[in-house]
């Protein structure tokens, strides 16, 4: 078969949905082999969604040139990445479009720099890069196809095999992925989405079987009457009696209840038809500060007009202060931002994990000056990051990187004090949080020195495995040693949708025989994946 020496943008578009479709095909063998063995591990999903965006992205383009088809599938990967992986990915497809912007078709000699400014891009938006990794793989990938010799074909041939090669080199790389024997799910993907590119240029048929990997709510319509007052403030004192008051609120009729710090200061939330009650308990406790009260009526009446939370006509201007948006799933936790002041309430799709285009929506949709993000989540911080340099005037993101951190700094949120002194609080609070997350193990893996097999209780401290156990509670016992100490506190217990009959009294009869000091209090978080959630304070 004779093949094209240039490569247009028709050509490029095909080659994508190529690609697409041989990594949809990969992507459950992907998933199966990142590194951490818990069930929310979707390297593969992530990429393939990020790259369904380019896709979209360029489909408006694919009559211009080369130049002009890339730049709009970089400004729709850059807004459609989701996890890690795909902001990676999403800065290959940036540097591969800016070194190729004035072409009007591309040669073999061209597409290769292109890919080695790709990965030069990659590893710059990195802070700290990681060999082994699917930054590697591109590199050394790209290095090959610019010394191949040949056109297109034999530069082709040699950036997928040799991407494939760099794959199986990674675990020397990389201690967890040789602890954990298996090869780099990022730089799989990397090498999936090469080979389809190549299939789809060259117009050749894809592997005939997939890769063999060794895994070993709307409410506009309901009318609704009597909302209430929505009350925040602060309680400061010596002593302050936090379960006493939540209890004394609650007696009173209080919803939406929230009532979280330790024994010299506490955030109240709380709905109740009566402002001044609210208050009233609270002043029994110690000295009121900070007070926020918002008629929800007013605000619902609002809303019902087109004006609510900030919300203005064409051309108007957002309002002073600060919004705050968060990342998150499971009807507890999301209640519980919302409750806190959160604008918005992101759950990211199927992987849960919300793109950079989903970020600058809603930052946009807060209607104030300035909005935190908070993205709950290791894979969405980057692209929170990517939100914020999009719109630097607007975003400040709060680095939490779990949704048990992210509800601690919300506590701090205030949306009409000092912006740069709410933020700071914020991310003071994110940063001092300890998280332990609960789960059973998706597959069998060493990682961090710790071996596990499937179905087995694996505990994450701050983002590592720590251990693992029989069942949840033997893996929590063995892992708080590591996130408590004398400055210890407050528990506050996230029960996950798996959590099951009675487990709070197990997890609470677990951390009172080890720390009967530590106060502890139990929140319904809904969340998926995680049966139970601790954040220590």
């Amino acid at each position: 078969m004779a093949h094209p020496e240039h490569v247009t943008a028709t050509d490029f578009h095909r080659a994508l949905n190529v690609a697409e479709r041989w990594i949809t095909i990969n992507r459950e063998a992907i998933n199966a082999i990142n590194v951490y063995p818990v069930p929310d591990g979707d390297t593969g999903t992530n990429m393939l969604l990020t790259l369904r965006a380019a896709i979209e992205a360029g489909s408006d383009a694919v009559d211009g040139s080369v130049g002009r088809y890339l730049a709009a599938v970089s400004r729709g990967v850059l807004l459609g990445a989701r996890g890690n992986s795909g902001v990676i990915l999403s800065q290959m497809v940036r540097g591969l479009a800016e070194s190729l912007e004035d072409h009007e078709q591309v040669d073999a000699p061209a597409l290769a720099a292109g890919l080695q400014a790709a990965s030069i891009a990659s590893y710059e938006v990195v802070g700290d890069p990681v060999e082994g990794t699917m930054l590697t793989v591109l590199r050394e990938a790209a290095a090959a196809a610019v010394a191949a010799a040949g056109g297109l074909p034999a530069m082709l041939r040699a950036l997928v095999d040799e991407a494939h090669a760099s794959v199986e080199r990674t675990p020397q790389l990389l201690q967890r992925l040789r602890d954990a024997g298996v090869v780099d799910s990022g730089g799989l993907g990397v090498a999936v989405i090469l080979e389809g590119l190549r299939c789809g240029l060259l117009d050749e048929p894809l592997p005939a079987t997939p890769l063999t990997v060794d895994t070993r709510v709307d409410l506009s319509g309901v009318a609704h009457e009597g909302h209430g007052f929505c009350i925040e403030y602060l309680v400061l004192g010596e002593q302050i009696d936090r379960p006493a008051l939540q209890s004394a609120l609650s007696a009173a009729g209080g919803e939406s209840l929230l009532v979280v710090g330790n024994a010299t200061a506490v955030h109240v939330h709380v709905h109740m038809d009566e402002s001044e009650a609210a208050l009233t308990i609270g002043a029994t406790a110690g000295a009121v500060e900070a007070v926020k009260v918002e008629d929800m009526q007013a605000q619902h009446d609002a809303w019902a007009s087109g004006t609510a939370n900030g919300a203005r006509e064409p051309g108007g201007e957002p309002l002073p202060g600060l919004a705050m948006v968060a990342v998150a799933r499971g009807d507890g936790i999301v209640r519980a931002f919302l409750s806190l002041g959160a604008a918005e309430v992101i759950d990211g799709g199927p992987s849960g994990k919300a793109s950079t285009d989903e970020l600058l929506a809603a930052a946009r949709r807060a209607g104030r000056e300035r909005v935190a993000i908070l993205p709950n989540d290791p894979d969405v911080l980057m692209a929170a990051e990517q939100a914020a340099r999009a719109e630097p005037e607007l975003i400040e993101v709060v680095p939490s990187r779990s949704v048990a951190a992210g509800l601690a700094a919300a506590v701090s949120y205030l949306p009409d004090g000092d912006a740069g002194r709410v933020l700071e609080d914020m991310r003071h609070a994110a940063g001092a949080t300890r998280v332990i997350q609960l789960t059973r193990a998706a597959r069998d893996a060493t990682v961090d020195g710790v071996a596990v097999r499937e179905g087995e209780a694996i505990a994450m401290f701050e983002g590592r495995l720590v251990a693992s156990a029989g069942t949840l509670e033997e893996a929590l016992s063995a892992s708080l040693p590591r996130a408590v100490d004398e400055r210890s506190e407050i528990v506050t217990l996230y029960l996950g949708e798996d959590a099951g009959p009675d487990v709070d009294a197990r997890v609470i009869e677990v951390i009172t025989a080890a720390y009967p000091q530590l106060e502890i209090e139990v929140i319904d978080g809904g969340q998926p994946h995680y049966p139970y959630m601790l954040a220590i304070e």
